[in-house]
């Protein structure tokens, strides 16, 4: 199920964008992420648009937009594979018309996943936070 973010749920996203997060870019260190768990749930999250996937009372994803920018999209470790993270994508779709987004390059399960759910690359930039280089992403 899919549903809007309560204030409640920020404590939980944060661990998932963080346990995720460092499972998904072992190119960047564990600290680097450590380093942004207090202003993802004080700064960041609370200006997004959020929405959770819920599967048996528990929150296994969400994905943040801004206007029509997914900011992120993560899925708990233990409920990837499942189609949370194609059903959120699939909202924001419907609820926005269009998006875009930026993916590390070296995120690989990343990029086949948006581009199976029919975003398209169209550049490149280096984050200037991590130094790594990210696609720019359409749909």
């Amino acid at each position: 199920m899919i549903r809007a973010c309560r204030e409640t749920d920020l404590e939980e996203m944060v661990r998932i964008w963080y346990d995720a997060s460092v499972i998904a870019h072992s190119f960047v260190p564990a600290s680097f992420w450590a380093s942004y768990k207090s202003a993802m749930k004080e700064e960041y999250l609370p200006l997004a648009e959020n929405y959770i996937f819920e599967r048996e009372g528990k929150v296994a994803g969400f994905i943040s937009l801004v206007g029509e920018i997914v900011c992120a999209l993560f899925i708990a470790p233990e409920a990837q594979g499942k189609g949370a993270g194609k059903a959120l994508l699939e909202h924001a779709k419907a609820l926005k018309g269009r998006l875009s987004l930026k993916v590390y390059k070296d995120n690989k399960r990343a990029v086949f996943f948006y581009e199976k759910n029919g975003l398209r690359a169209s550049g490149e930039e280096v984050d200037e936070h991590t130094g790594c280089v990210q696609i720019l992403m359409e749909w």
